[in-house]
């Protein structure tokens, strides 16, 4: 049986399989596509026989050319030959002429974010979801635009414009304000926000002791921003940052609104306050300040003209940007601890 753990889209590695079936097979040209069971979780594979083979030349076209067969079509799909996006991660993205068909890796019950947002807002910083596939209510793939743009991240490490931020700021404000049109706003208790800081910070405690230093100002920036008796709350993107936009020109997108893939699907749909979107924002300055060999007035500079460039921010975004700094010390003292001092100093400096 083919072995996909070793595979970059598998995001369990650390996890022992001890369950592993295959529940379904449909030939796709030359090749099989399947439907595997590894422990509870659900991927779908295109195999050789031997080996996953849908980030290639050969396996892209297989699969754009019968992908309607493998599951309900929503809306439509255009077929060309198609390629390997080349950065594949959690999901896997082929060239598709002038479109690009994404296909989530693994499988979770309920329409995913990035197909149940983008085809629904409308909005010139998105790109417009065509057609999608799902299959016993599982989105199997998507099609939207493709955008001719460079990587936002890519373009910061390079120590851009400040005023590029401000642009930035101004199209995550125009698609936060689309969202709340398409699916509402509500109003949510702050204690139970404050809760869920207070827990997360916990968590973190535990596997980045490093962070016992900063346990008393981070908990007493949580209650003082957030010592409303309510908040607002909408959707989000999710996971916001310089890597989830797109530049073309002088026009900014954001894409893969699927949220963080490591969290449920559940708690991915639920709304948020939208100053995490811009704390996320504000932290990704940092990684390509350190990234790109920047100083810290390119930084500084950069999240006042975000944040002008939104027009509206809350208090509460100091407690969103401590978060997730803290989030990320503990992520680079377990992964990269050379880069661990990047989310030590946003805690130095905004408490």
């Amino acid at each position: 049986m083919i072995d996909i753990t070793a595979e970059r889209f598998y995001g369990a590695k650390s996890e022992k399989v001890t369950h592993q079936d295959v529940l379904r097979r449909q030939p796709l040209g030359q090749y099989q596509w399947l439907l595997m069971q590894l422990n509870d979780d659900l991927y779908q594979v295109l195999s050789n026989g031997e080996r996953d083979v849908l980030a290639t030349d050969a396996g892209a076209s297989a699969y754009v050319e019968h992908m309607e067969a493998l599951g309900e079509v929503h809306g439509e799909l255009s077929k060309a030959p198609a390629a390997p996006l080349g950065a594949e991660q959690s999901n896997t993205s082929l060239i598709v002429g002038d479109t690009i068909v994404k296909v989530f890796r693994k499988l979770e019950d309920g329409l995913n974010p990035d197909v149940e947002i983008l085809s629904q807002i409308s909005n010139p910083h998105v790109a417009r979801v065509t057609g999608y596939i799902t299959l016993a209510g599982r989105t199997l793939a998507m099609q939207q635009e493709k955008i001719d743009g460079t990587d936002g991240f890519e373009l910061a490490t390079q120590g851009f414009d400040p005023q590029a931020a401000h642009d930035l700021g101004a199209a995550i404000r125009s698609v936060h304000v689309s969202l709340a049109d398409t699916f509402g706003t509500t109003t949510a208790d702050a204690q139970h926000l404050r809760d869920t800081l207070h827990a997360n910070l916990d968590s973190y405690l535990r596997r980045a002791p490093i962070l016992r230093e900063f346990e008393e100002s981070i908990r007493k920036l949580y209650d003082a921003t957030l010592d409303s008796a309510t908040v607002s709350i909408q959707r989000v993107h999710g996971d916001l940052h310089l890597g989830q936009t797109l530049k073309s020109g002088e026009h900014w997108y954001l894409i893969d609104f699927e949220g963080e893939p490591a969290r449920p699907l559940a708690e991915r749909q639920r709304p948020d306050h939208v100053m995490r979107d811009v704390a996320g924002m504000i932290r990704s300055f940092g990684y390509a300040r350190a990234v790109g060999d920047l100083d810290a007035e390119w930084e500084r500079q950069c999240v006042d003209k975000l944040k002008l460039g939104y027009g509206q921010t809350d208090r509460v975004l100091d407690a969103y940007i401590a978060d997730k700094a803290a989030y990320e010390v503990v992520y680079e003292a377990n992964n990269r601890p050379d880069w661990v001092d990047i989310p030590l100093d946003a805690l130095r400096s905004i408490l």
